[in-house]
Parts: C-alpha cells; structure tokens; sequence
C-alpha cells in the first residue's frame, strides 16, 4: 500500500504511517473547562462556552497549502494533519494543527470528504446586508435579524452568537437561552420568540460565516436589540 495513494481512506493511511493522533487539548478540568495545550486558552462547556470540540484527520496537497482559507488555520504544508477547532468561552473560532506526515509533491486532492476544513480553491465570502439594529415596541418581544451573505466557492454556513448587556464575550445561541426561545441560529435569519425587556434588552447579535467549501470565517458586524 503506498504512502502516496489517495485510494486509501483517512484512517487506513494513518495506520500505515503508524503515526499515533494527537489530540488538541489536554484534558478536561473538574468545573468542566477544556485547557488547550498552550496553556492559555480555556473553553468552558454550557451557555457561555459552547466548547464543542471537532477533531479531523485532514490531508492537505500543494496548492491547499498555500491558500489563505488554510494557512489561517494553520494548515499550511503539505501532508497529513489532525487538526481540532473549538468556539471559547469568548466567543472567537479556536484552531490547533498538528502535522502527522509531511510529504513532497504531495498528491492532488480534490473533491473529498475533508473540503469543509480544508479549501481545494480560493473561496471568499461577502456579506452585503449586515445585521440591523432593533428597537423592540412591545414585551415579551418577538422578531429577527437577518444577514445576506454569498461565497466564491461552495454554500455559506452560519452560526448566530449573542452578547450580554453587561459582558463582552459572544456565545453561540443554542433553542433556548435567556429565557427566550431562539431559531435559526445555524442560518440566514435569526429568530427570537417571546424576549423579555428584563431578560434581553441591550443584548447584541452576530453571526459567524463559513462555507462547507472551507472558506476564511467572517464575522458580521453586531447588532443591538433595544426596548422602548
């Protein structure tokens, strides 16, 4: 079985390599905060952390290893990678690569099951409408806010996020969260139902954009929901 061939299957080629994966964090503490390995970064589980962790075994060729999509992650020579991302207790998108194999004229790879993590071509994202501000007339309030946003290559995936009146950490919204019932948090049109003026008044929204094509995240601007 050759080291080069891209008939083999993730797992398949690691086991030949006999190359051991490396997990991203070390471990998790009691309180449940996850420690990377620098030491310096935490990602706490629950509303304010949303510390999902997504391991993957990615394969990255000679030109994927030059585009902006992937060096910003960290993916940036060719070979096999185990690479992990995570949202922190901040709200902000958290990379860890760490290169298994290193290979010269490393295969192309195109059109594989890695394309979400790791771009084939230059793709970007350009949102045009960014959220709006929103003054809420009546309590409880219900209502949305929106973005429209496009990519060069592939389909644009989102995630919202919130931030408290009184705190500067994003959080990923979950169904429910503040009292209040969230949908569409994974799409183009966040809704809020049945929002408190105690509960939510002064919170602020945006959404992270990415694209199952790999493309660099972009962030929209923020919004502000405000009661009268």
């Amino acid at each position: 079985m050759s080291l080069y061939s891209r008939a083999e299957t993730q797992a398949q080629s690691i086991k030949v390599l006999n190359t051991t994966e490396k997990a991203s964090v070390k471990k998790y503490e009691s309180d449940g905060t996850l420690v990377a390995h620098d030491g310096n970064t935490n990602a706490t589980s629950g509303a304010e952390g949303n510390a999902a962790i997504q391991a993957r075994a990615v394969f990255i060729d000679d030109t994927e290893a030059t585009l902006a999509e992937n060096t910003e992650r960290g993916l940036n020579s060719p070979g096999w990678w185990q690479y992990t991302t995570y949202t922190d207790a901040d709200g902000n998108t958290r990379h860890k690569a760490v290169q298994l194999v290193s290979m010269k004229d490393a295969p192309v790879n195109t059109a594989d099951s890695d394309d979400d993590v790791a771009a084939d071509v230059a793709s970007v994202i350009t949102i045009s409408a960014q959220p709006a501000d929103v003054g809420a007339a009546a309590d409880p309030f219900t209502g949305t806010f929106a973005v429209t946003a496009a990519a060069d290559t592939g389909t644009v995936e989102y995630q919202w996020q919130r931030q408290t009146a009184t705190s500067t950490r994003w959080s990923n919204i979950t169904a429910t969260l503040d009292g209040s019932v969230y949908s569409g948090q994974t799409g183009a049109t966040l809704t809020i139902t049945g929002a408190a003026k105690a509960d939510l008044d002064g919170y602020k929204y945006r959404v992270k954009l990415t694209s199952d094509a790999g493309a660099e995240e972009v962030i929209s601007d923020a919004a502000t929901l405000t009661f009268a």
